[in-house]
Formats: C-alpha cells, sequence, structure tokens
C-alpha cells in the first residue's frame, strides 16, 4: 500500500467508579450517588489515584464510510464508499490518552529518551504499539472484571470522527481553517514545535471529540484490508485476519492532505512511533 507517514522513525492497578452516567433514552444511570458529569450522558472515569479519563456518547446512527472519486487526495484503499450503520451506541474517549493515563494504568513511560517527544502529563502518550495498547485494555477489564474498554472498531472511528458531516472533514472541505482543529506540520515543524502536543489545545468536533484530525496517529482494532465491502453494513469490524493494524487521523508530522475523516494508514501491530497513540472506547 502507499505510505504517507513520515520515515524519520528515529501495577495492576486498580480502577475507579464511575461518576456516573446517562443512558441512550436519558434514563440516569448513578455510581455511589454521584451526579452525571455533564448533561448530555458524557462520563469521567477515574483510572486510579485521581487520573482521570473523560468520555463522551457517541449515539447510533448510519453514515457513509469511505470517500468519491472526486475527493482529493484520497486512495483506491478508501474504496468503494459504503452505508454502514453504527447499531449500538458506544462511549468514546473525548481526547487520545495522556502520558499521565498511560502511566497510571501501566507504570511505564515508552517514550522516554525518544525523538519528537515532549514529555509532560497532558501530551498523548506516544511510541505505544498496537500490542501494548492490548496490554493496556487487558488491565483495565482485568480490574473491572468485565470487558468494559477496547479500541473503537475503524467504522466506530470514522463515524465519530465525521460527527454527522459528509464533507473531508466535520467543519467542511476548506483547508484554511485546519490550524483551528488540528496539530499537523504546519503549526508544529514548522513552529518549531515537532513533538505532539497537549490533548484538548484545538476546537472539538460537532460531537466534542478533540484532536481527531492530527496530533498523532491513532490506532483501531481492525485488520488493514485493501477495500472495502461493496455492501450495507451493519457494526463491521474488518477483516478477519492480516499483517497489519489500522491507524486513523494523521499526525503531527503530516500534511493537510493526511487530515481527512476518510484516511487510512496501517501498520504492524508491533510498530512505535512519536506520532502514534490511541483514545479508548468504553461499552455501556
Amino acid at each position: 500500500m502507499r505510505r504517507y507517514l513520515k520515515t524519520s522513525i528515529p501495577t495492576v492497578i486498580m480502577v475507579g467508579i464511575i461518576l456516573a452516567t446517562l443512558g441512550a433514552d436519558g434514563d440516569l444511570i448513578a455510581a455511589g450517588g454521584a451526579k452525571p458529569s455533564t448533561p448530555d450522558g458524557h462520563i469521567t472515569v477515574d483510572l486510579h489515584g485521581g487520573t482521570m479519563m473523560d468520555f463522551v456518547w457517541i449515539k447510533p446512527g448510519s453514515f457513509l464510510m469511505g470517500s468519491t472519486s472526486s475527493e482529493p487526495n484520497r486512495g483506491e484503499w478508501e474504496d468503494p464508499q459504503h452505508e454502514v450503520t453504527i447499531s449500538k451506541g458506544f462511549y468514546l474517549g473525548k481526547f487520545e490518552i495522556t502520558q499521565a493515563q498511560w502511566i497510571a494504568v501501566m507504570g511505564t513511560a515508552p517514550w522516554t529518551g525518544k525523538k519528537h517527544v515532549e514529555k509532560k502529563p497532558n501530551h498523548p502518550a506516544v511510541y505505544i504499539s498496537w500490542t501494548a495498547m492490548e496490554e493496556f485494555l487487558r488491565r483495565l477489564n482485568e480490574v473491572a472484571a468485565e470487558s468494559l474498554y477496547r479500541l473503537p472498531t475503524e467504522a466506530e472511528w470514522e463515524y465519530a470522527c465525521r460527527a454527522g458531516s459528509t464533507t473531508r472533514r466535520s467543519y467542511g472541505d476548506d483547508d484554511s481553517p485546519l490550524g483551528d482543529y488540528a496539530w499537523y506540520v504546519g503549526n508544529t515543524h514548522k513552529a518549531g514545535l515537532p513533538f505532539a502536543q497537549p490533548v484538548g489545545t484545538k476546537l472539538p468536533n460537532p460531537w466534542g471529540l478533540y484532536d481527531m484530525y492530527g496530533n498523532v496517529w491513532e490506532w483501531v482494532q481492525d485488520w488493514y484490508g485493501d477495500t472495502y465491502a461493496s455492501l450495507i453494513v451493519i457494526d463491521p469490524t474488518g477483516v478477519a485476519t492480516g499483517s497489519a493494524r489500522v491507524m486513523r487521523g494523521g499526525g503531527f508530522v503530516n500534511r493537510a492532505r493526511n487530515m481527512r475523516s476518510a484516511k487510512r494508514f496501517s501498520y504492524d501491530p508491533s510498530f512505535r512511533y512519536s506520532a502514534l497513540g490511541a483514545r479508548l472506547v468504553r461499552t455501556k
């Protein structure tokens, strides 16, 4: 497949309680008598010792996944554009996983001593492989005693990224506002900031998710396949097997052409990089 990623790649814990949430029908689901963290059903979880993670409720719905033949800078692996239904709502991380959150769960800092990293708690956790993410998730779920946490599927990620839009980006097709929404090469490397930036410092998409474009690429659950199914599909999970896992969203090392809702990339599950991290799903 064609590559756009820049190639100069140079204990068990206790999971805190869910503060509160709202069901899909608006009913309050309380935990320990706490109030919901926001009026629209978003939740905040204490991972460990006051290290919090915010989640945004993503309602079920349908969308067109992939890109049309007329979309600039598209790749043939975005074919064919097809209708996808996400039948179950889910909570998606409001931000990319931060260094503080990774350390709270894993007790490690894989980015230490690596190039192009700003070592700060609110910067994205980077140099994180897909395989390492599976261990991160295993630890969270083991302590929760149920499978609450996972990576988003590729379809869930694009659905949440688009946030109801049909344009190249959730805010439209114009390149000029991109710097208001994304950290990419135009406002990082070219501004003397050759590393991922603090999460949540750009504008969110219409569903309240930050850094869906740029900052760091995000691992998703799926194996990579060269094309999509040309059918109307419900809750797709990608091809059954493969050699590479999908990454989405673009990173601070990339040009504007990679900051698109349909943009796909992939790499070996063991791959680690300064512009590669993830965000979590928490199931209802």
